[in-house]
Order: C-alpha cells, then sequence, then structure tokens
C-alpha cells in the first residue's frame, strides 16, 4: 500500500478451514490459492509448511500470520504474511478460492484427466488488529473445482454477532 494511508483495519491474520469431500476424485494435488479482492488485495498460496493437504475427507487449516507467530503453518509463511505489506479488511470486497494446476508448464487438455478437487465447507477468517471478532466469509458445497467444472469459488461474508 505504498503512498496509501495507515490501513484503519489491519489485518494481522487470516484463517482459512477447507473440508474436502469424500467422492471419488475428491482430493487433489494441485495448488489451492486464496484471493481477497478489492483495492489493495492480494493473493495467497495455501500449501502447509509439513505434510499433505487437500487429502479426500481431510478438514485442513492453514494459518497465515507473521513468522514469528507459531500458530502459523503455511509454507514460505515469511512470502505469506498478510501484515507484509499491510492489508485493510475494510477494502476487501471479497474473497474467493481458486484452483491452481501442477506440474507446470500444465499439459493436461479437457479430454485428459481431470485433476478436481471437491469442497465441502470453505471458511476464512480476517483477523483485525483491535478487532473484536473476525470478519467471516464463507460457503457451503459439496461445490467441484477443475478444468470441466470452474476453477475459483467466491465466498459470502457472514454477519458475526
Amino acid at each position: 500500500m505504498a503512498g496509501d494511508a495507515a490501513p484503519r483495519a489491519a489485518i494481522q491474520r487470516i484463517v482459512v478451514r477447507v473440508t474436502v469431500g469424500t467422492d471419488r476424485m475428491a482430493a487433489s494435488d494441485d495448488p489451492l490459492f486464496l484471493e481477497l479482492l478489492g483495492p489493495g488485495g492480494r493473493e495467497f498460496r495455501l500449501q502447509p509448511g509439513r505434510g499433505r493437504a487437500l487429502r479426500r475427507g481431510a478438514v485442513d487449516e492453514y494459518v497465515l500470520a507473521g513468522k514469528e507467530d507459531a500458530s502459523t503453518n503455511v509454507a514460505h509463511a515469511e512470502l505469506n504474511d498478510p501484515r507484509s505489506p499491510a492489508l485493510d479488511a475494510s477494502r476487501i470486497v471479497g474473497v474467493c478460492l481458486r484452483k491452481g494446476m501442477e506440474p507446470i508448464p500444465n499439459v493436461r487438455g479437457f479430454g485428459e484427466m481431470d485433476d478436481r478437487l471437491q469442497i465441502l465447507h470453505a471458511r476464512v477468517e480476517l483477523h483485525v488488529e483491535g478487532g473484536p471478532a473476525p470478519c467471516v466469509f464463507e460457503r457451503e458445497g459439496p461445490i467441484w473445482l477443475g478444468l470441466v467444472c470452474g476453477q475459483r469459488i467466491p465466498l459470502t461474508q457472514k454477519d458475526v454477532a
């Protein structure tokens, strides 16, 4: 946010929970990204620092915060810190999950095996400095992501009491 005023609602931590379906071909080895939409928005790769993710029937939780925060569990935490550059929750107009493709370069086509991902539930919490409750975006499924069914799903902002 170079040149912009200091954030009114500085995001300190982001928590993402994804429940993967149990249907055949529900899991994926492809990367999953969090997109924060709006002026000064940003994209984050949701990759665990250890272990595998997006396995059939799993509930994966990704915590994006400062590298010094013990709860941070994503790979390359220093590059996936929502505080650097600073993000302003008041300027976030939407949140999406997007499925990427690997290996890169991707040589799959519509007629080839499509590595799909089935999401039963997704929840994103934006924790704001000094805020009483996180800003929550959520979506229920089942929703399929892949080449033949779309690669992005928007989440709906929820009122948190």
